[in-house]
């Protein structure tokens, strides 16, 4: 299948109800919700129905798109999906997770959002469609496709107090001017767009008239607007936001989650409010062991959301998606920034917030260079006149940010999803899983049997998934149930156990030197029943984050 394209609405829920009727045993469609304007956000849920329900399997969380332009991500959770689908019963490994684990994805969770961004005349909001905070618009200029071209491009217009000017490297390129530089030929850049009650002198940047982000509208560490800019008027008040945290909530067997973002080529963990020595070591060690594998993996380096990737120095963000999933749930999640637009051209070493807001002009030609090269004339529009009804005339050009910084050009969306996929399928692989190690019988009368059983843990996380999980108290340990006839007497045990959580293998990162490695993932329960030969019982092994085991005993 082609993923060198981005997907609009129709085109998306035409494949994902293809891909059902193509699948059946393996995927099933459903609505988690609706959003603001009553679009449906999808959710696929993967796995081999024949092997047991979803909910009785432990769990990977994928979503994308939960900003409106980021649409990258929605392509490359399709990707994931149709690898899980069309590789199911050719390659072993994605075999046994199809079998063994479930995936949740959901391919956009901002459909309003994606309309405007995908729409043959575009407009781009952060997040939400509705008016927020405010429902008039504010004062000044406001982006919008003034000419109509599907595009919105920069406004270039000379001024003699402009802050810009022409690159002497090329001259397409602005370059910012120099503290000292007089006497030029100067230029104010703006984006392209229209001012509100603009009295033809003073020009402003109004704040946005829909200025929603959903990555603000979490529970965890939620702060008022004031404080943290498109948080929403409380948290969950998105009906986006609310569906995801509806079902994520009542789906306890998630262990770990991706969110695709764009762009920065990084793989963000939490926390995003505190400094890491306030996170639990333990989990702390095990997030950078996951996000090592994702970069060993990917090619994207792991950063601290607080340490490496904070907007300005002196603030931090709250109620995004990856610090509610590990604070309240105990939920391995991460943030994946898809593309990189300046990586792509050579630009390594650099911070990338940092790097944003001052670089070297010289970075902006090499930029310029690789898009000449691998993207042609529709990376960067040349300068061309417009009349613009309000400031006459400017100049429209520069990046079209859209298809070059904020998700991949077309021809390139397909190896970049490639180049994602595994990652998300590592998660599967890292997933805590019962298995029965041991199943004994054994008859030492006439009519009494022992039934021995010993249960491991066959997977990377413990069965409690994290230290946060069990902090706050709501995993349920492992409990084994006997569902035995009439007639049946238990002489030893009952038909109700607990097992307490079984580690895994995070427990054990660490240098050569700490070799240990005891029995801490296995645990084993015996019971002394009475009853006829050739009596049948059902056991029922069950664990919210591990999964589900039923086996049928035949006492003989």
């Amino acid at each position: 299948m082609d993923f060198n394209r981005y997907f609009n609405n129709k085109e998306l829920e035409s494949i994902i109800k293809d891909w059902e009727e193509k699948f059946p045993n393996l995927l099933k469609i459903s609505k988690i919700g609706k959003s603001y304007e009553g679009r449906p956000i999808w959710i696929l849920i993967v796995t081999n129905q024949v092997t047991g329900t979803d909910n009785e399997k432990p769990a990977v969380w994928i979503d994308a798109n939960i900003h409106a332009t980021e649409i990258a991500g929605t392509t490359t959770s399709l990707s994931l999906v149709y690898t899980l689908l069309s590789d199911y019963g050719k390659d072993e490994t994605i075999t046994k997770i199809v079998d063994s684990s479930v995936y949740y994805v959901v391919p956009r969770v901002n459909p309003d959002g994606a309309e405007l961004a995908l729409a043959d005349i575009p407009e781009y909001v952060r997040s939400g469609v509705r008016p927020y905070p405010y429902q008039d618009k504010q004062e000044g200029l406001h982006g919008k496709d003034i000419d109509n071209d599907g595009r919105i491009l920069t406004m270039r217009i000379q001024d003699p107090n402009g802050d810009w000017k022409i690159s002497e490297l090329d001259p397409r390129l602005m370059e910012r001017r120099k503290p000292d530089d007089v006497n030029g030929k100067y230029y104010r850049l703006l984006p392209e767009g229209y001012l509100e009650d603009y009295d033809g002198y003073r020009i402003s940047i109004a704040k946005p008239h829909r200025s929603l982000d959903f990555n603000r509208n979490f529970p965890s560490e939620w702060r008022p607007e004031a404080q943290q800019r498109g948080a929403g008027p409380y948290p969950t008040s998105e009906p986006e936001i609310k569906a995801m945290v509806e079902f994520i909530t009542n789906h306890p067997n998630i262990n770990a989650a991706i969110s695709y973002h764009t762009y920065s080529g990084a793989i963000l963990r939490p926390p995003s409010l505190h400094p890491d020595d306030e996170m639990d070591t333990d989990d702390l060690w095990t997030y950078k062991a996951i996000g090592k594998r994702g970069t060993d993996l990917v090619g994207y380096p792991n950063v601290s959301v607080y340490h490496e990737f904070r907007y300005h120095p002196k603030e931090v963000i709250s109620g995004v998606f990856d610090d509610w999933m590990y604070n309240h749930l105990g939920i391995f999640a991460f943030t994946v920034e898809q593309w990189d637009i300046v990586s792509e051209a050579g630009i390594s070493e650099r911070k990338f917030i940092d790097w944003l807001r001052d670089h070297p002009h010289e970075d902006d030609h090499k930029i310029l260079v690789w898009a000449d090269e691998n993207v042609g004339k529709d990376a960067y529009v040349d300068w061309y006149e417009y009349q613009h009804p309000q400031l006459g005339k400017v100049e429209l050009g520069g990046w079209n940010n859209m298809y070059t910084w904020r998700n991949p050009p077309h021809h390139m969306m397909g190896k970049e999803a490639a180049r994602n996929v595994p990652f998300a399928l590592a998660l599967g692989r890292m997933l805590p899983h019962l298995v029965i190690q041991t199943l004994e019988i054994n008859k030492i009368s006439e009519y009494t049997y022992t039934v021995n059983l010993v249960v491991d843990n066959s997977g990377f996380f413990p069965t409690y998934t994290s230290n946060q999980g069990k902090k706050q108290g709501g995993i349920r340990p492992i409990r084994v149930e006997l569902e035995t006839p009439e007639g049946l007497e238990i002489l030893n045990g009952r038909n109700k156990e607990e097992l307490g959580h079984l580690e895994g293998r995070s427990n054990k990162i660490g240098s050569i030197f700490l070799i240990a490695s005891p029995t801490d993932n296995r645990e084993r329960l015996e019971w002394t029943l009475k009853t006829k030969q050739g009596t049948k019982l059902l056991m029922h092994i069950k664990s919210e984050r591990a999964g589900v085991i039923h086996r049928e005993i035949v006492l003989a």
